[in-house]
């Protein structure tokens, strides 16, 4: 900076973008006209359109935060997410809060280990099953798109919340609207077998939301919104799983 302002002569160059106008012959959408701008923009630089947008910037911060090496690899262009999904802002967040907290390594990537033990799960065929739906690379390790898109596309099925809630029917034997540790764990017996009292307990504490010792139709939908993941627990051989397997033909 001071090499340039003591220099005789400073040169610089302005490019200005193109001017983009309305179209007169037919009628065009907000949405539309921005993105027919930023596709002319992105021309005129001669760079790669993106689907970026504030939700992004949220992200990085939050990886920022977290001093993560390559912080920009967190962002997945929230522009095309809300337009697949339907994913607010803040459940990308809240996506990313729960990754984080998998503890990731150098390099963005979560290992199994970590994935199980933020979802309370053992080791078995079911919860290695589950971590191989977001391992697409079979590389033993998932990075945060993988978790998020994963897990993104099993809560915005058409019948994910109809399958949630039918499984807590199923949960709930006696229709009392409450589920207690006994019958979380005797409804697990099939999906995993040998859960130890300590391995129910830690399960039970994820559900349990509001932390009243029970486990209520509200704490159970509000706990399978945050980690849709964990329904495949109670798919097993259930009613829930052919909803959300027509849910996916959709």
């Amino acid at each position: 900076m001071f090499r340039m302002f003591t220099q005789f002569h400073n040169f610089m160059e302005i490019e200005y973008l193109p001017i983009v106008s309305p179209l007169e012959n037919q009628e065009e959408s907000a949405v539309d006209f921005a993105e027919r701008t930023s596709c002319n923009i992105a021309s005129a630089l001669n760079v790669v359109q993106t689907s970026h947008s504030y939700g992004d910037s949220l992200l990085l911060t939050k990886a920022l935060e977290s001093k993560l090496e390559k912080p920009s690899t967190y962002m997945v262009e929230m522009s095309n997410v809300k337009t697949l999904f339907n994913i607010s802002t803040q459940e990308a967040v809240d996506f990313l809060d729960k990754f984080l907290s998998m503890n990731p390594d150098p390099s963005g990537r979560v290992k199994i280990h970590g994935f199980l033990r933020v979802l309370r799960l053992r080791e078995s065929p079911l919860s290695e099953k589950i971590f191989r739906y977001l391992d697409v690379e079979k590389q033993g390790s998932v990075t945060f798109r993988q978790f998020f898109f994963g897990s993104a596309y099993i809560l915005k099925q058409p019948l994910f919340l109809q399958a949630c809630e039918l499984a807590f029917t199923e949960f709930d034997g006696r229709g009392s609207n409450y589920v207690s540790q006994q019958q979380l764990r005797d409804s697990l017996k099939i999906a995993m077998p040998g859960l130890s009292e300590e391995e129910v307990g830690e399960l039970f504490i994820i559900f349990d939301t509001d932390g009243d010792g029970r486990v209520s139709k509200d704490d159970f939908m509000t706990c399978l919104r945050r980690n849709p993941l964990l329904i495949a627990l109670f798919c097993y051989g259930s009613a829930s799983k052919g909803l959300l397997q027509r849910g996916c033909e959709q």
